[in-house]
């Protein structure tokens, strides 16, 4: 018997936290904090440690499956599953053309080092454009449309480590470990607020809920959802009335400022307060914090990135950036420009908007010709459909509808908005296709389900979260234990297709080896070429490091690629108009909002399979103000009724008072399949219940995007019969 520790790191979520292995005759028997790294400070959080369970959970599948015509499953050699799918591809693809093969990368697909580069070299080589992920789900704005609306600051924003204020906008990192630079980390945040607060930082917080994180914020505005932009907006004319802005920097670099001023005036502290529900002192005091700075930066979570007006949302804070002078100058220390990615010079000026909806492209065919539905992708060349409108384009006729689908590392079942149209949807497929560890919702509706292996069981390197670190920080960990049945990787079931197919990959230019199975050091040797440190050197290390690396110093802006960034792009007016009407709306039918929220033993539709974070909640519950329970005449516990007027769903209320009154709160990707085999509104205390119902995927969308509104929906809540 032989017994070793082997130091690895956790891929639940995008926090990646340091862990040590402990495995027996290669099988895991216990996971703990890696006290030995010097980032992340021996932090795990309860998800991660429960990681021991997933891979041995009776649930998980270790050989493919393949579902015959009376519904039931049996188990197949992958290379059988891959042979015959590859056949029905080909077929799809000579008949119908390449838009009518999909994928679906969802959140755990990010969580493998290789996948996304590989699947996206697979669309590119049969030339399909229906690449979808989760990323146009929740946060479009963020990552796609504001940055090409007002362009990009080069040198990047004010990290937390050097700032004097964080502005943070409907994120709570405690519990979601996700966030963007600026805002508290995502890597130990319970440590990073303990840092910032001892050097003096001070943190605004604006969320309809007193979340963790608001509970350790210097002010907290406890905002009516929906009102975000508004808000912003307000802030802006504070910071441009009282002087606060640098007004070099604006003259500079940014253009159409007396434009956003003109047009920002409207949104005047005493209305704004009125509608978002907040004092106006918190306004004056919220705007001032951040205005005297002189360091720090406004960030977004996926809160108001999912409510009304996204789009305006984020750009408001992005200008309130700007018009601050939030970022890093010729001069001026870089915290991390990534391990694995090539030496270059940062210069320290604006990149020009670059619209990618005005350009030639592949377009959605089911709203393209009002909203322009083409998102740039951050994450390689290729765009990016959105994935609000996916099951418009498998319902929607004609020979390009998508008629195959393979979806990895997601639930859109779960997920996605509109959940029966995209039930409909999936089981209207030709080819289902899930690389999934169980029979989740959307496998249930699958031809084929490949099983994967789980994280511990392959090698890695901390390839997305490379410039989120304040240091050049990079972990690689090799496999912790081996398959026990006959899983693949993700990536490798695209290489597999596209090898059957007859098609050849390319990863940054290079081919791929398309004739035998490619380690996979070898893809990312491909991904990273000229990396600041070689991948092999990351590799020969064992646990994570930050490594010794010369500073990069932001240069001056290079005179012939100086661009400006833009204050008040096309559209944006009317955007405002917009805002400026919803400060008065009132629905009476359905007088709550309802928001979404993280809970803090679920990521997604991951956790409730898990016997320790199931015994937490098995449902996802209907959190409400002790003052609406009581104009309601509920109790803790009751069964009610939430309904918006596009559906209804079942719920068990839960009494929360740090719940904004006239809120009400619920975790999405709860629920199962709604068709009357799973009887999901009989079953909601054993699984939850799905907000996805409650929403039309093509009803309040935003322009560019085509994101629906995903949250601040409003409903009625009524008690339920017994």
């Amino acid at each position: 018997m032989t017994q070793k520790d082997v130091k690895t790191y956790c891929r639940f979520c995008h926090a990646y936290c340091p862990m040590v292995a402990t495995v027996k005759d290669d099988r895991l028997i216990a996971l703990a904090p890696d006290t030995d790294n010097e980032i992340y400070g021996g932090y795990t959080c309860v998800k991660g440690r429960q990681m021991l369970e997933q891979i041995y959970q009776p649930e998980r599948f270790e050989h493919s499956q393949k579902r015959a015509s009376d519904g039931s499953l049996s188990p197949i050699a992958s290379t059988d599953a891959l042979d015959e799918i590859a056949t029905q591809l080909s077929e799809i693809l000579a008949k119908y053309g390449p838009r009518a093969i999909a994928s679906y990368n969802g959140t755990y697909s990010f969580q493998n080092s290789a996948a996304h580069s590989v699947a996206r070299a697979f669309h590119g080589a049969i030339e399909s454009p229906s690449y979808y992920t989760s990323v146009t789900i929740d946060q479009p704005a963020k990552v796609a449309i504001a940055p090409a609306r007002m362009g990009v600051w080069t040198a990047g924003n004010h990290m937390w480590s050097d700032s004097d204020v964080s502005l943070v906008i409907g994120n709570n990192t405690l519990i979601s470990h996700f966030s963007v630079p600026g805002g508290v980390p995502s890597f130990s945040p319970a440590n990073a607020l303990r840092e910032g607060r001892k050097r003096g930082l001070k943190l605004i917080v604006i969320d309809p809920r007193e979340s963790e994180v608001a509970k350790r914020a210097d002010l907290h505005l406890q905002i009516k959802p929906g009102q975000d932009a508004a808000l912003l907006a307000c802030m802006i004319q504070i910071v441009i009335r009282e002087g606060l802005y640098e007004q070099a920097f604006c003259e500079e670099h940014t253009r159409s400022f007396d434009t956003l001023d003109e047009a920002t005036q409207p949104f005047t502290p005493e209305k704004v307060a009125a509608a978002a529900g907040v004092p106006e002192a918190q306004i004056y005091e919220a705007a001032r914090i951040f205005g005297r700075g002189p360091r720090g930066s406004a960030a977004t979570g996926t809160g108001p990135e999912m409510g009304p007006h996204p789009n305006l949302m984020q750009h408001l804070s992005l200008c309130l950036n700007a018009i601050c002078g939030r970022h890093t100058r010729a001069g001026e220390r870089m915290p991390n420009t990534g391990v694995l990615t090539p030496e270059a010079p940062v210069f320290a000026q604006a990149m020009p908007p670059q619209p990618q909806w005005l350009q030639e492209g592949e377009r959605s065919r089911v709203v393209d010709d009002v909203y322009e539905t083409t998102v740039l992708s951050p994450y390689g060349p290729l765009n990016e459909m959105p994935t609000g409108l996916m099951a418009d384009e498998i319902l929607e006729p004609g020979d390009d509808k998508i008629r195959a689908l393979i979806c990895v590392g997601g639930n859109p079942a779960l997920a996605c908005p509109d959940q029966e149209k995209m039930h409909r949807a999936l089981a209207d497929l030709d080819l289902l296709v899930c690389v999934d560890i169980k029979e989740s919702a959307t496998a249930q509706l699958a031809d084929y389900i490949l099983a994967p292996k789980v994280c511990l069981e392959r090698e890695d390197v901390t390839l997305l979260t490379d410039i989120w670190h304040d240091k050049p920080y990079s972990q690689y960990t090799q496999a912790v234990v081996p398959a026990r049945g006959d899983e693949v990787e993700e990536w490798q079931v695209f290489w597999e297709l596209a090898k059957r197919m007859g098609v050849t990959l390319e990863l940054n230019g290079e081919p791929v080896d398309m004739e035998t199975l490619p380690p996979k050091l070898d893809l990312l040797r491909s991904m990273t070429r000229g990396s600041r440190v070689p991948i092999d050197e990351i590799a020969a290390r064992e646990g994570g490091h930050v490594y010794d690396l010369a500073d990069v110093i932001a240069e001056p802006a290079d005179p012939a690629t100086k661009g400006h960034l833009e204050l008040f792009p096309e559209g944006l007016g009317d955007e405002l108009a917009t805002a400026y009407a919803d400060m008065d709306a009132n629905n009476s039918d359905y007088p709550l909002l309802l928001v979404s929220r993280r809970m803090k033993y679920t990521h997604n539709s991951t956790g409730p399979e898990l016997s320790l974070l199931r015994a937490k909640n098995s449902y996802n519950p209907t959190f409400m103000h002790s003052d609406d329970l009581e104009a309601l005449g509920l109790e803790d516990g009751d069964e009610i009724s939430v309904a918006s007027r596009h559906g209804d769903i079942p719920g068990i209320v839960h009494r929360s008072d740090d719940i904004k009154p006239g809120v009400v709160s619920m975790s999405h990707s709860w629920g199962g399949n709604p068709d009357p085999e799973h009887n999901v509104d009989t079953q909601f205390r054993n699984m939850g219940s799905n907000t996805n119902r409650l929403i039309d995927n093509l009803r309040e969308i935003e322009r560019y995007s085509a994101m629906p509104r995903l949250s601040s929906i409003p409903v009625s809540i009524t008690k339920r019969a017994p």
